[in-house]
Parts: C-alpha cells; sequence; structure tokens
C-alpha cells in the first residue's frame, strides 16, 4: 500500500510550490517589474532567464514532496537542498545591501529572506527519524554501473563550476556565457552547487525506485534551461564560444540522463509495481 505524505508536508511542498512558480513565471514573463518590485535587481536578462527556468524545476520539485508519502523516495533531495538554501543564503547575506529593503516599495526582499532561512529548518522537522539510513526496498532494480557513473560526472562537473561562479564571479565573467555580476552570479550557482549534491546523492542509491522521480527532475530541469536558453538566445553574448559549450553541456547531460532513464525502467523486475 503507497504511504500517504503528513499534512505539515504537504503543506510544506505546495507552499513552496506557489513560491517557486510564481519567482518562474516573473523572471520568464513579466522582467519589466523585476527591477523595482523584486527582491532585487536581478540582470541581465540572461540571468533572469536561468534563475526563471530553475524556479520550473523547484515547482515540480516540490509538488513531488507534497504528494510523496514514502521519504525513501524523498531523501535523495535533502543535503542538496541544504547547498542549494545554504547557498541562496550565502548570496543574500554577502550583498545585503543590493536587496530592496524598503517594505512600503516591496516585501520581497523579507518574504525571501524568511522562506530561506525557514524553507530547510521546516525540512529537516519532516524528515522521519532514522530515515537517512534507511535500507531502500528493493522494488525497481539495482542502479546500472553506467548510471552510477554519469551522476558522479555529473556531480564533479557541475561541482566546479557552482564554486567557480560563487567564489570568484570575476574570474568566471570571462568565460562565462552571459554577463556576470557578483550577486546574481552567486544567486545563480545554488542551482549548479544543489545538483552537484542531489546527483551526488542520487549515486549512493542502491534501487532505481528511490531514483527514479529524481531523474525525472533532472530531465525536466535540464529542459527547462535548454528551452530558456533557446527562447532568450539573444541576452547571451555574441561571439562567445561558451554559449555553445552551455548549450552543448545541457544538450548531453539531458539526453545521456533521458536515455539512462529508458534502460533503467526497461530492466526493471517485470513482477514489481511501477512505482509513482
Amino acid at each position: 500500500m503507497e504511504q500517504q505524505p503528513s499534512l505539515h508536508q504537504v503543506i510544506w511542498g505546495l507552499l513552496g510550490a506557489a513560491a517557486a512558480a510564481w519567482f518562474a513565471i516573473w523572471m520568464l514573463f513579466f522582467p519589466q517589474f523585476v527591477p523595482d518590485y523584486f527582491a532585487w535587481d536581478v540582470h541581465p536578462r540572461a540571468a533572469q532567464a536561468f534563475i526563471g527556468a530553475g524556479y520550473i524545476f523547484r515547482t515540480f520539485y516540490f509538488l513531488n514532496v507534497a504528494r510523496e508519502g514514502n521519504w525513501i523516495r524523498l531523501r535523495w533531495i535533502v543535503y542538496g537542498n541544504l547547498a542549494f538554501t545554504g547557498t541562496l543564503l550565502l548570496a543574500t547575506y554577502w550583498h545585503l545591501d543590493e536587496f530592496h529593503w524598503n517594505p512600503f516599495e516591496t516585501p520581497l526582499a523579507h518574504i525571501w529572506i524568511i522562506l530561506y532561512v525557514f524553507e530547510p529548518v521546516t525540512m529537516l522537522y519532516l524528515i522521519p527519524r532514522g530515515l537517512l539510513h534507511a535500507v531502500a526496498p528493493r522494488t525497481g532494480g539495482p542502479i546500472h554501473p553506467v548510471l552510477k557513473g554519469f551522476l558522479v560526472l555529473t556531480a564533479g562537473l557541475l561541482l566546479m563550476n557552482g564554486l567557480m561562479i560563487v567564489i570568484n564571479p570575476e574570474f568566471a565573467v570571462r568565460r562565462w556565457p552571459w554577463e556576470l555580476n557578483p550577486l546574481d552570479s552567486r544567486i545563480v550557482g545554488a542551482w549548479f552547487l544543489g545538483w552537484a549534491v542531489w546527483s551526488a546523492t542520487m549515486a549512493f542509491a542502491v534501487d532505481w525506485d528511490e531514483i527514479r522521480r529524481a531523474c525525472q527532475l533532472f530531465i525536466l530541469s535540464g529542459v527547462s534551461f535548454l528551452l530558456a536558453a533557446i527562447v532568450f538566445r539573444d541576452a547571451f553574448l555574441p561571439d562567445r564560444g561558451t554559449v555553445y559549450g552551455y548549450i552543448g553541456g545541457l544538450v548531453i547531460l539531458t539526453a545521456v540522463m533521458a536515455a539512462l532513464y529508458w534502460v533503467q525502467e526497461r530492466a526493471r523486475p517485470a513482477t514489481e509495481p511501477a512505482g509513482p
């Protein structure tokens, strides 16, 4: 019998999805209201598009939390979510003077910092005791060694890029596909570091059903970033070769994950249920 999520988990997931969807729509479709009414002036347009695409992933990430009652299938989120929200908080406190703190102009800076302090704290109290060390039931079949290797490689690549734009954006700007400023580069770095840790955590799984949804979200994330790059391609720096490297990297990572997802589904034990 499928487990049902607790009421507190559903509330946490739905509130997180609502906030993420709000930020995604704002960044992608209403950039004219960002400079004066968002928590800070996100720029340039390519950074807005990246952050908007990232919040598409976060919307479905939280919807999955709201509907999944089996925390074995959610524990992949824990350490990566701490890395993601921790990086956002690091960037926020590092650049507090660049945020809009007048609540009569916009309350978003206060909402932003409250959200990213209490979201990870709430998650820690929702995790069932002993969950992180529990043995996953064998329902979906073993993780293919190639998928495990791909996740480890992905973790390393994303960690390398994430650390660069968080710690030294002045150097990163020389080879990045769009203009970087210190605040927005560190905000963008949250997705790189979050997915680095999510991928590394997924590589420790032993059963396919434990990370099946995570792989779906990986593909969704890649498609979202890729579509944003294509739709807003004019916002990228012209004659910068890293534009092609960035888009090519998204295509390769997303396509490889999709192929490995298909391989894992084909290898699923025929007598077991398909999972969520």
